[in-house]
């Protein structure tokens, strides 16, 4: 059996990051990701001010690193085809919104760990199973087309994703918030006539919205958000009817664009995406412990999903790196783990809390949306929103809590 400090179960963002930090500091540790190609799965890619911080304290930096990214540096209002308003956000205006490259970010903090003999990465290995020592979880089974191997360690690190095998397996009690939405992924080029430069936009019509992101690829990522469990049926009428759909209810500069792109075959095959919000009751049991979305599911609203996660991996290096350099015995972890939680848990209600707002509000009544809207065009006009915008985007942005790597 491989034996290690500690087993970190899935590679991404928050995983990869713990794993940079615990080898970097001396700590055995072994890190699993599922996929031999980071891009072949769909991961959150917003980097806010909040995520960078990590990135900067381990050493990664986006521009020496040649890490793609593109900063978002205006954000546009539309209710049925017109614009309402275009807040005027501090850190969108300061170029503090990027949207990176994910399989990049993930393939270079791998690369700078690998640089450490205390760290050993199973790539293209799928984690079957926990294993146990005295009613204790002591390591972990997986698999890849080969061969079953098994790996021990003093700690079991569930970060693996709103998909955990660690949190599956030890039926983990789940606080489930519901989200009466599932977002329907796609991309198309950007449309450089309609918003040239940078500029992100919310296109809502009633019971409905688009959320349209510039991306580094050149690309424009649109996130259509749609009745929960409605998806089945748009497949079946196809491509072209859901387009259109779209296209009547969009600006119409972008509905020209979407045109062009369906004409030239230059929409992307869409992905589906529940909008789920839960949140573990606790993120310990039997010596393992959930961090990222495998503790707390967020959703697509504001991007927080890769932020929150790095932030996670520096609070638990903060807790975990000095008792495995020692021979903690289990109550110590124990303990550890539940300060960890302790520490993330006022941060992630906050943003969970945020996040289960607008899916909630696109679906109330539409006649009560045609309502409202005017009055929130006034408010843009004579700028009122932009103190209550900006103090409550500073908060997303830039975090709830201090987070900063002491170890």
């Amino acid at each position: 059996m491989n034996t290690f400090d500690a087993v970190i179960v899935g590679g991404g963002p928050g995983g990869a990051t713990l794993a940079n930090i615990f080898a970097s500091r001396g700590i055995k540790v072994a890190l699993i990701e599922r996929q031999k190609d980071f891009s072949k799965e769909f991961r959150g890619e917003a980097l806010m001010p909040s995520g960078k911080e990590v990135l900067d304290q381990i050493g990664v930096d986006l521009d020496t690193e040649n890490i793609k990214y593109r900063k978002i540096d205006q954000l546009n209002i539309f209710y049925k085809g017109a614009l309402i308003g275009n807040p005027d956000i501090e850190f969108i205006k300061e170029g503090q919104f990027r949207w990176a490259s994910q399989p990049q970010l993930l393939e270079k903090i791998i690369e700078k760990t690998s640089d450490f003999k205390n760290f050993k990465f199973f790539r293209g290995f799928k984690a079957e199973d926990l294993i146990y020592e005295n009613d204790r979880v002591s390591g972990v089974r997986i698999r890849n087309m080969d061969e079953d191997i098994f790996l021990s360690g003093k700690v079991v690190i569930g970060f693996d994703g709103r998909s955990s095998m660690v949190r599956r397996k030890l039926d983990f009690s789940i606080e489930k918030f519901h989200q009466p939405a599932d977002v329907l992924w796609f991309k198309v080029p950007y449309p450089k006539k309609f918003i040239p430069g940078s500029q992100a936009f919310f296109s809502l019509f009633p019971m409905s919205m688009l959320v349209c992101i510039p991306v580094y690829d050149q690309k424009l990522q649109v996130g259509w958000v749609i009745p929960s469990g409605s998806y089945g049926e748009l497949k079946q009428q196809g491509k072209e009817k859901w387009v259109e759909f779209i296209r009547k209810n969009s600006p119409k500069g972008f509905s020209e664009h979407l045109k062009a792109c369906l004409d030239n075959n230059k929409i992307s095959d869409p992905f589906i995406l529940k909008m789920t919000l839960d949140r573990v009751k606790k993120w310990n049991k039997n010596g393992a412990l959930l961090l990222g979305d495998a503790a707390h599911t967020m959703n697509a609203v504001g991007g927080q999903g890769l932020n929150i996660a790095l932030r996670d991996a520096v609070v638990c290096a903060n807790h975990l790196v000095p008792l495995l350099k020692t021979d903690a015995d289990t109550k110590d972890l124990d303990f550890a783990f539940e300060k960890i939680e302790k520490e993330r848990l006022n941060e992630v209600r906050q943003v969970q809390e945020i996040q289960s707002r607008p899916p909630k509000f696109i679906f109330i009544n539409k006649y009560l949306i045609d309502l409202i809207f005017p009055i929130i065009k006034i408010i843009f006009k004579f700028r009122i929103i932009n103190r209550l915008a900006d103090k409550e985007f500073d908060k997303i942005s830039k975090g709830f809590d201090k987070v900063k790597l002491e170890v």
